[in-house]
């Protein structure tokens, strides 16, 4: 675990697996920024909270509904959670299945906590100067949090290094997002995976996203050690393409832990095995438009 002091009121941690995230310590409240695996990852944030710092509201914000981002919500039973309005409903759906999938990871016992308050387009805390701010991309439910008395803007997920996982279908919301993070006036912004980072990494997730839209090659240069990221994210466009026309052809028999059942191991399988998988799940569906 390494903390290290941002500004005037910021804390990140960095756990060992190298997923941050970061607390503001506001006038009025403590805003939270992700809560990792689990209660035991905020067992360090708690003593924190009671050791340095004088008694406060704590509000969570959870930059999207990933396990990998809310699972340590349960930990602080008070708190209440800010989200985007989808994360809610993204997090029911797929909470209890990334719960049951992901069992190695769970850091103590998790009961999955949803938001309680959420929002549209954005949401300010006008007396701390923060603002929670809608920004798809990454997923549906991807937002910000914007420090603007420190200048320091969390992005969670939508810029990592060397490129991004791509689980919203919807590209041109992405690249809106990254260059909107580009324009705001933030002298320090922080990814969730990435810790601090540049516009020079901004701009290569926007060129590999522009690449991926326009149906590129891309080279292993800029791929890096990420080559089973680009092979999920191959992979994971392509499900996400025929993802609506599997719902609506189930309706309300749709499941989402029976659906991704079928599609395990999207960052391992080659493109064409995969598309064989789900041409053939389409026709048992009688799915006809495969292309």
């Amino acid at each position: 675990m390494i903390m290290r002091e941002i500004g005037k009121r910021g804390i990140i941690f960095t756990f060992e697996d190298d997923i941050s995230i970061y607390l503001i310590k506001g006038n009025h409240h403590y805003v939270l920024c992700d809560t990792h695996l689990g209660p035991l990852s905020m067992n360090v944030v708690k003593e924190y909270l009671t050791s340095q710092l004088t008694p406060k509201d704590l509000l969570i914000f959870n930059s999207h509904s990933d396990w990998d981002h809310i699972w340590g919500n349960c930990a602080f039973e008070d708190a209440i959670i800010i989200a985007h309005d989808t994360a809610k409903k993204r997090m029911q759906e797929i909470g209890d299945f990334e719960l049951n999938r992901l069992r190695k990871f769970h850091q103590g016992v998790i009961k999955l906590k949803y938001p309680t308050l959420t929002f549209s387009e954005n949401l300010s805390l006008a007396d701390e100067n923060i603002n929670f701010i809608y920004a798809p991309g990454h997923t549906l439910d991807s937002s910000l949090c914007f420090d603007q008395r420190d200048s320091v803007l969390f992005v969670g997920d939508l810029v990592e290094f060397p490129i991004p996982y791509l689980d919203y279908y919807d590209l041109d919301a992405f690249i809106k997002t990254l260059e909107f993070i580009k324009s705001l006036p933030a002298k320090i912004k922080i990814s969730a995976h990435s810790g601090i980072i540049g516009d020079d990494l901004i701009e290569r997730n926007l060129f590999y996203i522009r690449m991926i839209q326009q149906g590129q090659s891309i080279s292993n240069e800029m791929i890096g050690p990420a080559i089973e990221v680009h092979q999920y994210n191959l992979n994971n466009r392509l499900l996400l393409k025929y993802e609506p026309m599997i719902r609506e052809k189930l309706g309300k028999e749709f499941d989402y832990a029976s659906y991704k059942a079928h599609f395990s191991d999207l960052g391992t399988i080659k493109s064409a095995d995969f598309k064989r998988t789900l041409k053939d799940y389409l026709q048992e569906l009688e799915v006809n438009s495969f292309s």
